[in-house]
């Protein structure tokens, strides 16, 4: 084979990899979540978020008063984008229905990627003692990419009559990278008010547009390649 096509099929291999950079960084971003390619439009898109796990379980006794209650979720549920209607999608409540005050903590997603995945559930005071409580997370919870949750979840418990002074890891991990909503005694999720001390100011953003990036990046790529290919007919023309 030439010198003149082994250099074009080169040529050809790196202008494939160039057009193919957006597509490997969008891959790339991805984890499972279905946020893979920056635009919430990841490979599994078509997954429905879901409630993983819940650190209480269904029927579980003996709960601590204080509990903290975390949920893991298969998907990024605590973008700023969706958190405003997220809020509204977790309670608390009595034997006899009513709403129970409650901290809702979601972690800085922009901040703490790790663990965009999980909210907490904190009573703002002592549970009382001995008594059937349930969570509830609504059918309208949804997730950074736009996909909603299966379906409604609910669990109950039983508290017991001690306190717990065991901190969630997570949580103590996170530190301040968290936003906080917090409501009152008989009051619905709608309004309740964010506390966003001690975040930085990416957590008030969207955050990098990677799918963006990764495109200006392939273009930067093949400019450099039609610049060098130039160069190269351009020298091989005084040789000749």
């Amino acid at each position: 084979m030439s010198k003149n096509k082994v250099f074009h099929c080169v040529l050809l291999i790196f202008l494939f990899a160039a057009l193919l950079s957006p597509v490997s960084a969008f891959a790339e971003d991805g984890d499972g979540s279905g946020e893979g390619n920056g635009q919430g439009l990841g490979i599994n898109k078509d997954i429905a978020l879901t409630l993983v796990s819940s650190s209480v379980t269904d029927g579980q006794t003996d709960v601590a008063v204080n509990e903290t209650i975390e949920l893991d979720f298969n998907k990024n549920i605590c973008n700023i984008t969706v958190l405003a209607d997220n809020k509204k999608c977790f309670h608390l409540t009595d034997t006899s229905g009513g709403a129970v005050a409650i901290k809702l903590i979601f972690p800085d997603d922009q901040v703490q990627h790790d663990y965009k995945k999980q909210v907490f559930i904190i009573p703002q005071e002592d549970l009382d003692s001995n008594t059937l409580y349930k969570v509830a997370v609504d059918s309208t919870l949804r997730a950074k990419n736009g996909t909603t949750i299966d379906n409604a979840h609910t669990f109950t418990f039983t508290t017991g009559t001690s306190r717990t002074d065991q901190e969630n890891k997570i949580l103590k991990k996170l530190d301040d990278n968290i936003v906080t909503y917090e409501t009152a005694y008989g009051e619905t999720a709608d309004s309740i008010p964010v506390d966003k001390s001690g975040l930085d100011d990416v957590s008030e953003e969207q955050g990098p547009d990677t799918g963006s990036i990764a495109r200006i990046a392939a273009i930067a790529l093949i400019l450099v390649i039609i610049v060098f290919t130039v160069i190269f007919a351009v020298l091989r023309r005084r040789k000749e």
